[in-house]
């Protein structure tokens, strides 16, 4: 890293006389003696005497090492780090006198991470390989940045891949993943509401196939019933739109209340449905207080 205590550019102070002399004796042999104003990069003692301003410019070169990040991938999921060893120095004291900048490195690493950006742009599947090779050849020759007198040369550049943190990675994950699962999660739910409409169209005997495929202990009651009494005829029911609802994934809640609901749709259908629900039971679980709340038919004769 560059010492802060090492300046780039200093004010030339004391003797403009004297300041001319010492760099003529080369006193300041890793500095030069700039005037802006001068077209010439060695100003002539009338010039330094008569210069409003004149400095002492950096001219030895310089060593840094940065560290850049980098993502690649199709959605950028893996990250890399590059560090980049360096060489830099003044080439233009005139240019840099002129903009005395403060933190000349600044400038260096951004145009080295533009090429880094740009030479790994062309590297989709994140190949370690493949991005070494083309940073190798993007900062593989000195560059000169003439817009602020400087030129710097790469020593080399090192890739090492960095692990994303867990959190990262779900959530990349769950971002991958959410808008295919919602859409199977539609496709889904419209099957399960096309598969509960044919069941209500089909009628009551269907509804009660399907309530003792989720209560297979009760199928010996009814297949016992029906083989003593015959089917029961099919009748048009109007069934509350409750039971669509709770004909999907249902809890323990949901099935209870659906098979209050087929029984009052059985109740409903006329003595011989009322007859399976005192055959297996279910006439006392059609309203509590008793079936007369219900419409239940008259006395049998």
């Amino acid at each position: 890293m560059t010492d802060d205590r090492t300046f780039l550019v200093r004010p030339a102070t004391g003797s403009r006389s004297l300041t001319w002399l010492r760099h003529r004796l080369g006193l300041y042999a890793d500095h030069v003696l700039v005037v802006p104003t001068s077209a010439d990069p060695v100003p002539t003692f009338a010039e330094v005497r008569g210069a409003p301003e004149v400095w002492w410019v950096a001219a030895r070169e310089f060593a840094d090492i940065r560290d850049f990040e980098l993502r690649a991938g199709p959605d950028g999921e893996r990250a890399f780090r590059v560090r980049v060893q360096l060489h830099w120095w003044v080439h233009d004291a005139r240019t840099v006198a002129l903009r005395r900048p403060v933190d000349a490195v600044s400038f260096l690493c951004r145009d080295v991470e533009n090429r880094i950006r740009k030479a790994t742009a062309v590297v989709h599947d994140a190949d370690e390989g493949r991005l070494q090779d083309e940073l190798d050849a993007a900062l593989a020759h000195p560059t000169a940045l003439a817009e602020y007198g400087l030129s710097y040369r790469p020593v080399g550049a090192f890739l090492s891949a960095e692990g994303i943190p867990d959190s990262v990675r779900a959530a990349l994950d769950e971002a991958r993943w959410a808008v295919p699962l919602e859409k199977e999660q539609q496709r889904l739910a419209r099957v399960r509401l096309e598969f509960h409409r044919a069941l209500i169209r089909e009628g009551p005997e269907a509804l009660v196939a399907y309530w003792l495929t989720r209560f297979p202990d009760q199928i010996k009651a009814v297949v016992d019933h029906l083989d003593r009494h015959g089917s029961a005829a099919s009748a048009d029911l109007t069934l509350s739109t409750e039971l669509l609802a709770l004909l999907g994934s249902a809890d323990d809640f949901e099935r209870n209340q659906l098979r209050k609901s087929i029984v009052a749709g059985l109740a409903a259908s006329g003595p011989r449905g009322a007859e399976v629900l005192r055959t297996l039971g279910l006439w006392d679980d059609l309203v509590e207080g008793g079936p007369g709340r219900m419409g239940e038919p008259g006395p049998r004769g």
